[in-house]
């Protein structure tokens, strides 16, 4: 018998066990399982709204195998008890399961092979793989597991990540079962098997059906966006032939970016879509647009359609760049990447719980931020520079540590990713010892992108009569206005504590009166900052750091260079003892090359051609010694003396020396100087910049680091 075991995989289209199942015409038995793991549901990161969604998915790819295809109208009209009738789905421990169905069928040969795919996820849910391959090797009973985000296992260096990922994404889709052989599929169900914990209908935790989510986190958010294939699928077309025309200029606001956006990160994350049938249909979009460019016959409103397309597949790549970084270093939920900042926001004293709870409630004093948390909390979805926002503000002005509200952000996300979630909470934080620090000035972020308060007024009603001078700062509102426009800055009874400099947190209500009620901020903005940034730097700026920082460099750090010379290895941060290196247009820097070269007083060039796979401005995939030579990499070794540290000492190795000419001297040293805004060539006519380590399009003309990866700009 055959077992297809479904996890963050609900869906046809793509799905590698579907594909092989079909492909093979074994016509053996077949199960299709999908469970609610008691330990997974007590991770602390999970969520009813989580829950929910994933039972959307479940209905919907249910009623795909029973050959009926759900239409828009009947798809979660509201919450069904509907009864499975393919996907046999219980409550219990997947390792139970698989051993009950063993016991249970060995009179038929028992278990031919278990079918499923690759999952980066939190610590439980790897240890829980790890049982499940333990499990198989102990029954000598094969498991298969098919890429479905282009992460590779056991990845041996990050120079190979960009040549793995292009290689998937190049490669077919899995095979879609068509509706015959889907009805074959049915024809060869296993029926009757007596499972512990086998759920006719899904199991919903407001319902008290799955009591290992604590009380407080079973709700389902009142206004979160739907599961299912269905649903991902009109989402992504509608995206790609409409709402994504103006993705690029409308991802940073939180009011545009909710048309504006690709809104498809949930089904990403829970499996709905796949990673590679999206930037297939991408593809497919792109190509169209730009036959339509060549022939001239492009329509004057889709101007901007490529150019945020461009955007939009920069941002698919990052996200398994990012997945990758989890997968390479599992501990990276608990523990900082770089260990010399793990003591920082974990001093006694240092977690304020005061401070903790009214960020995570919206009641900052904060209006932005506040709205921000409060439109989370009702849909579970808000932009990614808001995101970064809140984080910044909570691990910098707040002091917190990441890791104890990661588990708060995880909840309120609904298209939470672990592999995305953990390495950008450290981000955000400034604990990779790789990225710029980011602490963000929330009232001008209010005013840049919530410059009337539409945002503000919608998620905090407290405010909703603040005229707009006020709106971003209410408690500069003299006690004559706020008593005119019936609003207290300031709790009902803690005006004399706030007058005093003591914070506390509180809840918003109303009184009799129809009084509104807002808090006073509860930090000092910029003092809070400015403490915040010392600290950080302090830490940042030891040679110890700096070492330590280098090495999550070369396990960690982008090597993406698909928009010309990258400045240099890693961010200013770094020690200089790996030195920045000029490339030409066609291809990134192998970091194993730029090791191979002495860093001690070198005073010649050196060009060699490199035989490693490039990818080009293009889709296609080339080759090394298939190009000619004038389009092979260049390696430039500057004149200049340094001490290198004994982490790299041990990766180099010696060669001659000899003089560097002229021409190169004068290449390098220019090199090592930022051109001005009006000089860079990755800039574009609207002042927008493309990141050369990761290739996102930023829109601030002047900013000195990119908003994703935080390189610094040259």
């Amino acid at each position: 018998m055959d077992i297809v075991w479904l996890k963050r995989d609900v869906r046809i289209n793509d799905h590698g066990p579907f594909g092989e199942i079909t492909k093979s015409c074994s016509r053996r038995p077949l199960m299709i399982i999908y469970n609610y793991e008691p330990d997974q549901l007590k991770e602390k990161s999970v969520h009813g709204s989580h829950v929910c969604f994933v039972n959307e998915g479940l209905i919907d790819l249910d009623k795909r195998l029973s050959g009926n295809i759900p239409s828009m109208d009947e798809t979660h009209a509201a919450r069904e008890k509907y009864k499975f009738q393919v996907i046999t789905v219980c409550h219990a421990g997947i390792v139970f399961t698989f051993n009950s169905i063993l016991q249970q069928t060995r009179h038929m040969g028992g278990i031919n092979r278990i079918l499923t795919h690759e999952e980066t996820g939190h610590l439980k849910s790897f240890a829980r793989d790890k049982a499940v391959r333990r499990w198989c090797r102990a029954n000598n009973i094969p498991i298969t597991e098919f890429n479905q985000t282009g992460v590779k296992r056991c990845l041996k260096s990050r120079d190979d990540f960009s040549k793995h990922f292009q290689s998937f994404i190049c490669q077919p889709l899995y095979h879609t079962p068509s509706q015959e052989e889907i009805t074959a599929m049915r024809e060869c169900l296993v029926k009757g098997l007596k499972l512990h914990g086998q759920c006719d209908s899904p199991l919903y935790p407001d319902e008290d059906e799955l009591l290992e989510l604590p009380p407080e986190h079973r709700h389902d958010r009142e206004d979160r966006q739907l599961g299912g294939e269905t649903l991902g699928l009109t989402a992504l077309t509608t995206f790609l032939q409409n709402r994504g025309r103006h993705y690029s200029s409308g991802i940073s606001s939180p009011n545009s970016s909710w048309t504006t956006g690709g809104r498809i990160s949930p089904y990403i994350t829970w499996g709905h879509l796949s990673t590679r049938y999206v930037i297939y249909k991408l593809k497919e979009r792109q190509e169209e647009l730009r036959t339509k460019k060549k022939k001239k016959t492009l329509d004057p409103i889709d101007g901007p359609f490529l150019r945020s397309l461009s955007a939009f597949s920069s941002r698919m790549h990052w996200r398994s760049h990012f997945i990758q970084k989890l997968e390479s270093e599992p501990m990276m939920e608990k523990q900082d990447l770089c260990p010399a900042y793990q003591h920082l926001r974990r001093q006694p004293g240092d977690w304020n719980e005061d401070y903790y709870i009214a960020w995570s409630t919206g009641n900052t004093g904060f209006p932005f931020v506040d709205a921000c948390m409060r439109c989370l909390l009702k849909h579970g979805w808000l932009n990614f520079r808001m995101r970064a926002m809140l984080i910044s503000f909570a691990t910098y002005n707040l002091w917190l540590d990441w890791s104890r509200i990661s588990y708060h952000m995880a909840r309120v996300f609904l298209d939470y990713e672990p592999g995305i979630h953990y390495p950008q909470l450290q981000m955000q934080a400034g604990t990779t010892g790789i990225n710029a620090m980011r602490v963000y000035n929330v009232t001008k972020q209010g005013k840049d992108q919530d410059p009337e308060g539409t945002f503000i007024k919608k998620y905090i009603p407290e405010l909703r009569n603040v005229p707009l001078e006020h709106i971003h700062e209410p408690w500069k509102m003299k006690p004559a206005m706020q008593e005119k426009l019936g609003i207290i800055i300031g709790s009902e009874n803690n005006d004399e504590a706030n007058s005093q400099q003591t914070l506390i947190a509180f809840k918003p209500k109303s009184s009799n009166t129809e009084i509104m009620y807002y808090p006073k901020p509860i930090v000092d903005e910029k003092e809070s900052a400015k403490i915040a940034k010392d600290k950080v730097s302090s830490i940042r700026k030891q040679t110890s750091t700096k070492r330590q920082a280098e090495a999550v460099y070369i396990k960690h750090g982008s090597r993406s260079n698909r928009n010309g010379n990258m400045d240099g290895l890693k961010p200013k941060a770094l020690s200089s003892t790996v030195k920045r290196v000029d490339i030409d247009d066609h291809g990134s820097q192998n970091i194993r090359d730029l090791f191979s070269q002495n860093t001690s007083k070198v005073t010649h060039t050196k060009e060699t051609d490199v035989d490693e796979p490039i990818v080009l401005d293009g889709d296609e995939k080339v080759d090394g010694d298939s190009i000619s030579p004038s389009k092979k990499r260049k390696k430039v070794v500057p004149s200049k003396k340094v001490k290198a540290s004994s982490l790299i000492q041990t990766m180099l190795s010696s060669q001659s020396k000899r003089a560097l000419p002229e021409a190169d001297k004068m290449a390098v040293n220019k090199s090592a100087f930022p051109k001005k805004a009006t000089e860079d060539e990755s800039m574009t006519k609207d002042g927008s910049w493309d990141c050369k380590a990761c290739t996102f399009v930023n829109e601030k003309p002047f900013a000195l680091a990119c908003l994703i990866c935080g390189t610094e700009r040259r």
